[in-house]
């Protein structure tokens, strides 16, 4: 006697697997989404200490004001340099030793001392470099309070 599955068990089975997928499916949007914000998170750190560092040294060299551009990048441009500066009229201190290069599914400058971190395509945070006090603010985001 030949064994062969049903319609009803093959149906059956499908109807578990694409309950099984759409499950995976959602986590690991999620952990993406996570991933990118938690990159952003270090990213924010590593900016944060480079202008304290850069605060500390114009205290110490008696300088008065901060640096007034964080880099020469142009806006809405992918593959620029930001927080780098080679010795320009414009920018006079590189933030960081090597730079981040702007991508639209990573940091854009989008204007003078503005700047953008994507975190999907429908989600992004931006921030303002405020030259008056020499930090990078985190403006109108609910991920904002994450970044403290």
């Amino acid at each position: 006697m030949k064994r062969a599955f049903t319609l009803l068990e093959l149906i059956f089975v499908i109807l578990i697997l694409g309950i099984l997928a759409s499950l995976a499916l959602t986590f690991t949007g999620r952990n993406k989404d996570e991933a990118k914000l938690l990159k952003l998170k270090i990213d924010y750190e590593m900016l944060n200490s480079a202008l304290s560092f850069m605060r500390t040294q114009t205290e110490l060299k008696q300088i008065n004001g901060f640096i007034l551009n964080l880099d020469n990048a142009k806006l809405n441009t992918s593959k620029e340099k930001l927080f780098y500066c080679v010795k320009a009229k414009e920018c006079d201190y590189s933030l960081l030793d090597s730079p981040i290069y702007s991508d639209f599914k990573s940091w854009m400058k989008i204007a003078s001392n503005r700047y953008r971190f994507f975190l999907n395509s429908k989600e992004y945070i931006d921030f303002f470099y405020n030259s008056k006090d020499g930090i990078l603010e985190c403006i109108n985001s609910k991920y904002c309070k994450d970044l403290q």
